[in-house]
């Protein structure tokens, strides 16, 4: 595939199966061996990938990708993009909060043939934290 076709493949992956939700549609952008490396955790495999993406949506289940930019190199493509949402269900022992997060982050999507065999995730977790009152700032000003 050629590197536009690739980013054509990220920009529907993306928006079919993080913002859709269209999860019984993963197959026909991954390998049957996708590996997801997600901020801590890494997910193997195309029904933990579905559940992975399904548990997100129920606790965020306003959550919206916004593709900001995407570069691409033979078999690569990187992309940024902000994600918004809102808090709705306890998080990973944080309970809700109901607010809403706007934060940003990047993919990097390793191709084999005409889809994604692995992908890793960087996202800024702390300010989407921060937004939905889950920590605190601690101030070290005197008075």
């Amino acid at each position: 595939m050629s590197i536009e076709e690739n980013k054509q493949v990220v920009r529907q992956f993306i928006d079919e199966i993080f913002n859709q939700v269209n999860v019984e549609n993963i197959g026909k952008f991954v390998t049957p061996d996708l590996v997801y490396h997600a901020t801590g955790e890494d997910i193997s495999g195309i029904e933990n990938f579905k559940k992975w993406v399904s548990s997100d949506h129920s606790i965020f289940p306003d959550i919206h990708f916004t593709i900001m930019d995407s570069i691409a190199e033979f078999g690569k493509v990187a992309t940024t993009w902000i994600v918004e949402g809102t808090h709705s269900k306890d998080f990973r022992g944080i309970p809700a909060t109901h607010k809403k997060f706007e934060t940003v982050g990047v993919n990097i999507f390793h191709f084999e043939g005409n889809k994604i065999k692995e992908a890793w995730t960087v996202v800024d977790g702390l300010t989407a934290a921060l937004q939905v009152g889950a920590v605190k700032t601690v101030s070290n000003e005197t008075d």
